[in-house]
This record gives structure tokens, sequence and C-alpha cells, in this order.
């Protein structure tokens, strides 16, 4: 007990909660450890005793907390709401939602009950009753500003930028100060390529822990200056909390233990670029951890965890015990692969979780932070010299990356230009990534080759608002309305890849290039014409375009760009046949032999 702390048992309680509301979470559940493990411990205790051992990341014990005190007082709303809470950080977000509306039943009012049954309905993939939810919250509490803010995530996540976009401005006119809000709109207005609308709604909130992801991020669709970018993420990174170093076992005669840690096990365009990694890496070398920090399982998710040595599910592990249960592995090598993606788990690697860390594939650029030791590179993304452009040290691999294309994709459809008479270029991008540089160069393409016409797919332009702003940008340059077809998501691997009978050239996107629709349109036998930046976003398509072979497809000025595609939409013939062996050429290049680059990776493990 606290020498300070009284002796009665409701003083102790009372004394727990103000340490609670201070933000004091293991001083409180000192003090209310005894009194809740009691039999006869009260309601009051048991509730308190939840929130603490939720706050601790203790999930589990918070769920028997909270269990305790219903047996005695099943409507007691404040247990209900915990025990929710507790359900769905286990990922059980169906039992989540029925233990909110229990609470509703007796708190039909609370905006708050309301606003975390969208939550859990969300998470259950029950979008629709999760809009109601948001909407009723709104209704009860049409100041609170979280169901203004989860609602636009929820649109957002549906594609419908411009609406989240709406409902967040709602919010901040309510709320000016609500960080989720700022968070949520900012990251819908890149979606439609408003960078510069996201910059300012970002700027009071940049160096806030909860906005870094969105932060950092935006500064690969806007800026080509490597210098600005490494800065941004280096300020990130001495913000983060310090940690010690973890001794370096000896390998010698023995497997390498290697981690990988992602939110991303699953049908996501990492997944395709770790699979052939994983499955391929020798097992007389390395003994393979995996660690699942989220995301909804698939088939994917079934094939990695059938390849990994081990797996653990450590999506709902807060990151300093997250951090403990990787260390509990004593791996060697700890590679994480999402980077400043939405649901990293950076905290854990900045608490040193492995003696060697690095950071690979899910993210174009530097982490920022000092305790992940080496990132995963090769001579085109980052050139010797690049090397002051990292927070990390660069191992530069023979390529980096290796692909598994999609063995159900259709055949490789003839060039439409030699039936329409006119040649169609395309971009599978993500409208965020079609900055106003890249609007400005593709509409200098169209102005050059007459009658020729641009196909933009993307889940963004399934809504009206994003198209209408879509053709206004190209207007802004002489682009009529008649020289674009806009497309929306199509939710089928096989239907999206047949999209790709539409294009005869594929236009990258930069500062912020592809990686997994230049491998696409490459394995659908459209060429690529990228233009090569001075960041390792801007060189990801020049790498995988080296690597098959087609080094005349990089540009290295805008001006080249045009005079290039110019040139190529001149040579139908030469498109046609390229066409027709593009697919063999990928599939015998090294972009596809999963065994060399696993053999490379792991002498890079080594090397460290």
């Amino acid at each position: 007990m606290s020498p300070h702390a009284p002796g009665d048992r409701d003083g102790r309680i009372a004394l727990a909660l103000k340490y609670a509301q201070d933000d004091l979470a293991s001083e409180a559940w000192e003090l209310l450890r005894d009194i809740a493990a009691a039999v006869d411990a009260p309601a009051s205790a048991l509730r308190l005793a939840a929130h603490l051992r939720a706050s601790l990341g203790d999930a589990g014990s918070a769920l028997m907390y909270a269990d305790r005190g219903l047996a005695d007082t099943p409507a007691d709303v404040p247990l209900l709401a915990q025990r929710g809470l507790a359900l769905q950080a286990l990922g059980r977000a169906t039992e989540a939602a029925a233990s909110y509306r229990a609470a509703l039943t007796v708190a039909p009012a609370s905006a708050e009950l309301w606003n975390n049954l969208g939550l859990a309905l969300e998470e259950a993939g029950q979008a629709g009753e999760a809009v109601s939810a948001f909407e009723t919250a709104i209704q009860h509490g049409p100041t609170f500003a979280p169901a203004r803010a989860n609602l636009g995530a929820l649109y957002a996540a549906a594609g419908r930028y411009a609406a989240a976009a709406e409902v967040c401005m709602g919010a901040l006119r309510s709320d000016p100060d609500h960080l989720p809000t700022r968070i949520n709109l900012a990251a819908a207005l890149i979606e439609q390529a408003r960078h510069a609308e996201a910059a300012e709604i970002l700027a009071p909130i940049a160096d806030r822990p909860e906005a870094a992801n969105t932060a950092l991020y935006l500064h690969h669709y806007r800026s080509n200056d490597p210098a600005s970018v490494v800065a941004a993420h280096r300020a990130w990174g001495a913000r983060a909390p310090a940690a010690g170093s973890l001794a370096r076992l000896s390998t010698e005669g023995r497997r390498l233990k290697v981690g990988y840690l992602s939110q991303d096990f699953r049908r996501h365009s990492v997944a395709s670029f770790f699979e052939p990694l994983l499955t391929a890496h020798d097992r007389m070398r390395v003994e393979v951890f995996c660690y699942a920090a989220g995301g909804r399982p698939d088939a994917v998710t079934a094939r990695l965890k059938a390849a990994a040595d081990h797996w653990a599910d450590v999506g709902a592990l807060h990151a300093e015990y997250l951090c403990t249960r990787i260390r509990e592995d004593n791996l060697d090598v700890l590679v994480e692969l999402a980077g400043h993606t939405q649901g990293n788990r950076l905290t854990a690697l900045a608490r040193r979780a492995a003696p060697v860390q690095v950071t690979a594939i899910g993210y174009p650029g530097t982490t920022g932070l000092s305790q992940i030791d080496y990132r995963l590179v090769d001579g085109i993304t980052d050139p010797f010299g690049s090397d002051m452009f990292a927070t990390e040290r660069l191992l530069r691999l023979p390529r980096l990356h290796c692909y598994l294309p999609d063995q159900d994709a259709p055949p490789v459809a003839a060039a439409p230009a030699n039936t329409a008479g006119f040649v169609t270029f395309g971009s599978f991008n993500k409208l965020g990534k079609v900055s106003d540089d890249t609007v400005a160069v593709w509409s200098r393409v169209l102005t050059a080759v007459p009658r020729s016409r641009l196909f933009l797919k993307s889940k963004a332009l399934a809504e009206e608002g994003t198209r209408a702003l879509t053709i206004a940008r190209f207007g802004a340059h002489g682009v009529t309305p008649d020289r674009l077809t806009l497309f929306g998501w199509v939710p089928e691997d096989a239907g999206h890849l047949s999209t790709y009978a539409r294009v005869d050239i594929a236009l990258d996107t930069f500062p912020y290039s592809g990686t997994t629709t230049t491998c696409e349109a490459l394995w659908m036998g459209v060429p690529v014409l990228t233009l090569a930046g001075a960041t390792h976003a801007s060189r990801v398509s020049a790498s995988l375009l080296t690597t098959v072979g087609l080094t005349d497809w990089i540009c290295e000025t805008p001006d080249i760009f045009v005079a290039r595609a110019v040139s190529a939409a001149a040579d139908v013939a030469g498109l046609s046949v390229l066409r027709a062996e593009l697919r063999e050429r990928m599939a015998s290049s090294p972009l596809c032999d999963g065994a060399g680059y696993a053999a490379a990776v792991e002498a890079a493990y080594r090397a460290m």
C-alpha cells in the first residue's frame, strides 16, 4: 500500500480512482489490486479494475472483472460498456456489440454507447448497421465529435471520400480541437489528392503521436525532396521513447531466428511481396516467426500461417506487451513490414523487441526510428550517396522486391488500340497518388497524342463528387471530359485485372510511384511509363522495370516522359508485340524468382 493511502476500503477505491483520472494507471492498480481480488469486491471496485486492466493492455483481465461485476448487477451500464471495450480489444466484435446493445436497453440516449456499438459493428463487418449506429449517436449527441469522426472514417473505408470529408468538416465546426476528426478529414482529403488542404488540416497537430502516420505518409504524396522527407521522419523518431540494446547471440552452427511483424498478413499488396519470400526461405538456415498484428484473416492469411514455422496473433497487445511477447522468442532479427502505414507497431520496435531490427516492403522510405537498424532497398530505389536520407543503415539487395503474380489472372488481351483506332493511357493507382504535378504532365501527354484517352480506375472514383473534382483538375489543363474514362473499384481480382484489356500504356504517378499496380500492369501485358525522381517513393517503379528489362520506359524528366509517351503511342505494332511477350518475360525475370530473392535476403540477415 502507498504510505499515503487510506486504510479503509472506500478510501482506497476513491484514491485509486483519482490516480486513474490523473493517468497513473499502474499506481491506481497497486492500490486496487487486493480489493478487486476479494470475493466481496464492490461493483465500484470491479468497474475501476476493468478500466485499469484495459488501460494497462490486459483485456483478458478487464473482461474477467467486468463479468464478475455483471454477475451481481447485470444491468450496470458502465460494466456493460467496459465489457464491450474488452471484447473489442480481444477481437470479439460481435460479442462486444451484444454487450453495448444490452447497455443501450438501459441508456438508449447515450451517444457514447451508440458510437461504441458502431465501432464494434464495423469491426464485425456489418458496415451498414455501423452507419446507422453512428447516425443515431449523432442524433442523440449533435456535438459529439467522435461519432462524426467515426462515421467519416467508415465512409472513407467504403471509398466515399467526399462524404467523409463533409462529415468530418461538420464535426470540426462543433469541435475544432477533436484530434481524430482532423486525422480522418486529412486522410479523406489525401485520397482525393487534395494534398495541400490535407497539409493545412494536419499542420496544427503534426507533432501529435496520433497524427504521425497520416502526416508522415503525406510527404510521399507531395515531395520529391528526400531531405525534407527524412527531416520530418527524423523529427518524429526523436520523439519516440528511448530504448537500450539487446545482446546479439552467436548464430554459428544454428538457424537464424527471424520474425516478421505486420498487420497485413491477408489479401493485401504487402502479402504479394512477402509470400514469395516466406515460402522460399531455406528452413535449414532460417526459422520463421510471424506476428500478425491485426487485419481480418482470409485465405491469404491461411496460406501464410501454414508456411510459417511459428505464428502468433498479437493484434490485441499494446506496445509494451507486444515487445515483451516478441522478446520471449529470442529472435536474431525482427523485420517490420509496415513503416508508417495505418495499424503499424513501430512503438514496439522503439522499445527494442529484437537485437537486430529491420524495416522492409511496406513503406516507401525511412521510418525515422533510430532503433530500427536496417532498411532493405536496392541500388535503383536508393542509389549510392542517398544514405543520408535514411535513419536506418541501407542494405542494398540485388533487387528490392519479389512479386507473386495472381495465378488465376485472365489471359493477356490484345492491345485495344488495334480496334479502337486510338491509344488509351491508363492508371490504376489510388487517386491520392495522382498529384497536381502528375495531372499536369499527363495532360501534356493527352495534348501531344491526338484522339488519345486516359482511363483512370480507383476506389475513390466510384463517388460522383470525386469524379467531378477529377474532371475539373484535368479541365484546368485543357483536357475535356470526353478524353477521360473514370472507373471505380472492382472487388474481384479477376475483374480488376481484366480491366487492363482497356489500356495500351500505363502512366505511373509521381512523386509517389506505383508498386503493386506496376506489377499488375506488367503481368497483364501493359508497359508502364515512369518518371523517376529523387526519393525512394518515386523510384520503386524504376526498380521494377529495371528488373524485367524495361529500362527504356524509365524517364528522368517530364519532357522525356511526354516524348516517350508520344513515341510509344505512335508504335501500336510494337506495343502489340511487347504486350504478347511481357507476361512470360516477367515470369522468367528475377522479379518472380522467389528462391533467388530469399537467398539474397538471408545473406543480408547473416551480414546484419
